[in-house]
C-alpha cells in the first residue's frame, strides 16, 4: 500500500512538472509574438492623395484593408455591384504605375468568380445524377464558366501608398503598395453567367434540373463568397 501511495505521487509531481512545462512553453511563444509585433512598425509615408492635401485613404480603401473585396460590397455606394480587386507590392512607384495602367481586368474576373462559382456549384451538388458522366461534366462546366469572356467592368479606382517598414536592429525598408478597383453590376454578370449556364444545359438533360437550380439560386442570391485577393512584386 505504501509503494502504490509512493507510486501516486511521483505520478502527480509528474503531471505538474509537465504541465509547469507547457505553461512556460505557453508563455514564452506569447512573449516572443509580442515582442516580434511590437518590434515591427509599418509607417504610410505617403499615398495617392498626399500632394493634394488630402490626409485620408478612401472609404473604399480602408474597407479592403479590412475585409477584402466583400467589404467593399458592404458599402451603400458599392451595394449593387461585384469588386474585382488587386494589388501588387514593389520597391519602385514607377513599376507599379505601369502595371496599373496595363490591368487585365478581364483576368482578374475570372479569378474572382473562381471560388464563388465553385461554392455556388457545391451548394446544389446533391442535384447531380449519380454517374461519373455526370460529375466530370459538372466540374467541367465551372471551368468554362470561369474561362469564358464577361463585359460590363469598369474601373472604379486605384491607389498607391508609400510605406516604410521598422524593425528594431535592422535598417528600414521602404515598398509601395498599389490597389485597382474594377466593378460589374451585380445584374450584368449575374445575366451573363445565367447565359452561360443554359448554354452548358443544351443537350446535356442530366444536367438540366441542377443548372435550372443554380440559375435560379444565382439570380435570386448572386455569388456571395469571394478569393483572396492577388498580391504579386514588381520587378525593378
Amino acid at each position: 500500500m505504501k509503494s502504490v501511495k509512493i507510486m501516486s505521487v511521483v505520478l502527480l509531481i509528474g503531471v505538474v512538472l509537465v504541465l509547469a512545462a507547457c505553461a512556460t512553453s505557453e508563455e514564452k511563444a506569447n512573449r516572443e509574438r509580442i515582442r516580434l509585433e511590437s518590434e515591427v512598425t509599418t509607417v504610410t509615408v505617403e499615398h495617392k492623395g498626399t500632394g493634394l492635401g488630402i490626409d485620408q485613404l478612401p472609404i473604399w480603401i480602408t474597407a479592403y484593408m479590412n475585409s477584402g473585396a466583400s467589404g467593399i460590397e458592404r458599402l451603400a455606394e458599392y451595394k449593387d455591384v461585384y469588386a474585382i480587386v488587386a494589388e501588387e507590392n514593389g520597391t519602385a512607384l514607377q513599376p507599379l504605375l505601369t502595371w496599373v495602367n496595363n490591368f487585365n481586368a478581364q483576368q482578374q474576373i475570372g479569378a474572382t468568380i473562381n471560388t464563388r462559382i465553385a461554392s455556388l456549384f457545391q451548394a446544389n451538388e446533391h442535384m447531380l445524377p449519380n454517374t461519373d458522366e455526370a460529375v466530370r461534366s459538372y466540374n467541367n462546366s465551372i471551368n468554362t464558366l470561369v474561362s469564358a469572356s464577361y463585359t460590363g467592368a469598369r474601373k472604379d479606382s486605384d491607389w498607391w501608398i508609400k510605406q516604410r517598414i521598422e524593425e528594431k536592429g535592422k535598417e528600414s525598408e521602404t515598398r509601395y503598395r498599389a490597389i485597382v478597383l474594377y466593378t460589374i453590376p451585380k445584374t450584368t454578370l449575374n445575366e451573363q453567367i445565367a447565359q452561360q449556364l443554359k448554354q452548358l444545359a443544351e443537350g446535356n438533360p442530366e444536367l438540366d434540373e441542377v443548372f435550372n437550380a443554380i440559375t435560379a439560386q444565382l439570380l435570386e442570391e448572386g455569388l456571395n463568397s469571394e478569393p483572396a485577393p492577388a498580391v504579386a512584386s514588381t520587378s525593378d
